[in-house]
């Protein structure tokens, strides 16, 4: 049987194919082991060439953006890793903002200034990719992904492009349309509104400055770790902090003591320590409030 790299190596992209790619440079908690394969696609051809090699092959295939909200195994990740970052074109067309899925969230704000357009001030400092916040209805600052969100060009389960219009029955809080079905985001359009610049400019600014007030930037983090449930009447870093478990620790990783929401790595941390500690700061507030914290970090990879 012919090997999956060498398989591989005779699709023809415009990006490029690597073995053995550590996934600690990829990732903002800096943690995580090799991937067997990794493509980083140059267009969206790349992806569909791909994600039709990885069906054809039945080979496992995990989209990789801006490596946020993510928790990859320090043994790394089994078969094809797809790096969509290089994809970030922009454009405006009146006041729809439209872009490819692996555009940072910061320059996709960047660019809407650029336009005059708000509506992006309160992604501004988010950590990840426009694919990424779509998929998982990004919000802050009483805003969410879903109030701008008009349609996005998919690659379906039949490898087939689809169209995902808004309907409000798809969202909710951390939910989108985009997480029940195994949908590959290509580019999506954001409908945003004219704006002045200087207002917009320093609402991103005052957005940016309460993210690194909070401790955000300091070291490697995925930003908030749990989901904040409204049911419990308040946020889940105060429910955390109650509990009396910032500085709480397992190896390198460590509750930070400026957001008890915020799980850090203080240097070297592996993924099983910040996987560790997840729990471990779940079943302590379960023990001390009843509260059931649910995380927003997702394990990904051979955690074996």
């Amino acid at each position: 049987m012919i090997k999956l790299s060498e398989k591989i190596k005779k699709i023809n992209i415009d990006g490029t194919i690597t073995f053995s790619e550590e996934m600690k440079n990829f990732t903002t908690f800096k943690t995580g082991g090799r991937a067997d394969v990794f493509v980083r696609a140059s267009s969206v051809e790349d992806v569909i060439k791909i994600k039709q090699f990885a069906a054809e092959n039945a080979v496992p295939l995990f989209i990789l953006g801006g490596g946020a909200n993510i928790l990859v195994s320090d043994y790394g990740i089994r078969g094809i890793t797809l790096y969509t970052g290089d994809l970030n074109k922009v454009a405006a067309d009146g006041s729809d903002l439209i872009f490819e899925s692996g555009i940072e969230v910061n320059a996709l704000a960047e660019a809407a200034l650029d336009f005059n357009l708000s509506g992006l001030e309160f992604i501004y400092g988010m950590p990840g990719t426009a694919g990424g916040a779509l998929w998982m209805n990004a919000r802050c600052y009483g805003s969410e992904v879903s109030y701008i969100f008009q349609w996005a060009d998919v690659l379906n389960e039949k490898n087939t492009l689809e169209r995902i219009r808004y309907r409000a029955e798809d969202w909710g809080y951390k939910i989108s349309p985009f997480q029940n079905r195994k949908l590959l985001i290509l580019r999506a359009c954001f409908r945003l509104k004219r704006g002045i610049r200087d207002e917009i400019r320093s609402e991103m600014d005052k957005n940016y400055k309460d993210r690194n007030d909070k401790g955000h930037f300091k070291a490697p983090c995925a930003g908030s770790v749990f989901k904040n449930n409204r049911a419990f009447g308040k946020p889940s870093g105060q429910i955390i902090d109650e509990a009396g478990l910032r500085g709480l620790r397992i190896g390198s990783a460590v509750v930070s003591d400026f957001h008890a929401n915020i799980i850090i790595n203080e240097g070297g941390a592996k993924a099983s320590e910040i996987l560790e500690l997840i729990n471990l700061v779940k079943v302590k507030v379960k023990e001390t409030s009843g509260f059931d914290l649910e995380p927003e970090v997702i394990p990904v990879g051979d955690w074996r």
